[in-house]
């Protein structure tokens, strides 16, 4: 919990009758004091003076909704008394509350709890929403995450690399010749090569990384605070993994095998089977192309940027042959030096 008030011994007596709540408070002198306790850590309320020097208490909880937009941070504002046009602004800004000086000390712990009650409330409900629509993005419980949920982690991951400053990988691993695997092999065996190969991206991948069904027979990935030498090192360890290690599916069946034969009703013993009736395991080879957009670079600017440098690498490799590695740079594209087992 922040608060803020340019003068000490106010700051200072709300601090203690909180704390005396076993509330934990972060004191600040300033406006802009408050907003940086804000950015650096998880904060439940913040209660801001109207009347500070510099950044006062209105412009500091209009920065503070920003900040906040991903979550719900109520604000507590403390007004002169009779100060209409305050309370009135400060609401319009997003304030939650506000109480005006001289305040009574019951009254100011009153609303400050109701708002944390407000918060607590307001925090199920949105962990229950992400609940059920983390559970409609995965048809099955090992199932990636499909699209949708792969372009909103891309959106918020940029967003929080642009305000740290924080390097941000986006690659994409498309299977290649998948529609010749479908007219080969049929629609079934290929739906369960792709839930193999969702399988075995995560496993490669690492705790903090990103992975999802990006389109029919194509994944991306989002890899965090990631450097260009290690997200290289992550895709030929991708290539290892999915590719270059083959695919075991069961025989299908023939179309003969798959109508039982007439048996006389005086037949009391099945007839045996023959060898070449039993199932015997599919061997299946996949190839795979990665492309991997970088940010920081200097034609990239949004997430959707990030986005299109992946898919137009993901093309470019596909070309280049197969089980390879594109990476975007600022001055263009780069191959990565061919892989065991690489055309």
């Amino acid at each position: 919990m922040v608060v803020a008030d340019d003068d000490r011994a106010t700051c200072e007596h709300i601090s203690q009758l909180l704390r005396a709540r076993g509330l934990v408070v972060v004191p600040a002198s300033t406006g802009q004091k408050a907003i940086d306790a804000v950015r650096a850590q998880p904060v439940d309320l913040v209660v801001l003076d109207v009347n500070m020097p510099g950044l006062n208490g209105i412009d500091a909880c209009r920065v503070v909704k920003t900040i906040t937009k991903d979550r719900f941070v109520p604000v507590v504002l403390l007004t002169a008394p009779g100060d209409l046009s305050a309370r009135v602004q400060g609401l319009r800004t997003g304030a939650d509350d506000h109480v005006a000086k001289p305040f009574e000390d019951e009254e100011l712990l009153a609303r400050i709890e109701n708002m944390l009650r407000v918060k607590r409330a307001h925090d199920d409900v949105q962990f229950a929403r992400n609940e059920l629509r983390y559970t409609s993005f995965h048809e099955q419980l090992r199932a990636l995450p499909d699209h949708r949920y792969f372009h909103e982690c891309l959106e918020n991951e940029f967003e929080e690399a642009q305000r740290h400053l924080d390097p941000l990988a986006c690659c994409i691993i498309a299977v290649d010749d998948f529609r010749e695997l479908v007219s080969e092999h049929g629609a079934d065996c290929a739906a369960q090569i792709l839930d193999e190969v969702s399988e075995r991206v995560q496993r490669t991948i690492r705790a903090t990384d990103i992975a999802a069904r990006f389109r029919t027979a194509e994944f991306g990935l989002l890899l965090r605070n990631t450097r260009p030498a290690r997200a290289l090192t992550l895709a030929d360890r991708m290539v290892s993994e999915v590719a270059l290690k083959p695919f075991e599916l069961p025989a299908a069946r023939s179309p003969q095998s798959a109508v039982p034969a007439a048996r006389s009703p005086q037949s009391a013993v099945p007839p045996a089977r023959s060898p070449q009736s039993a199932a015997n395991p599919t061997t299946i080879d996949l190839t795979i192309s990665i492309g991997v957009g970088l940010y920081p670079s200097g034609s990239i600017r949004s997430h959707s940027e990030l986005l299109d440098a992946a898919s137009i690498a993901v093309a470019r490799a596909r070309v280049a042959g197969a089980n390879r590695v594109c990476v975007v740079q600022q001055q263009g594209y780069i191959f990565r030096p061919t892989l065991p087992g690489a055309a």
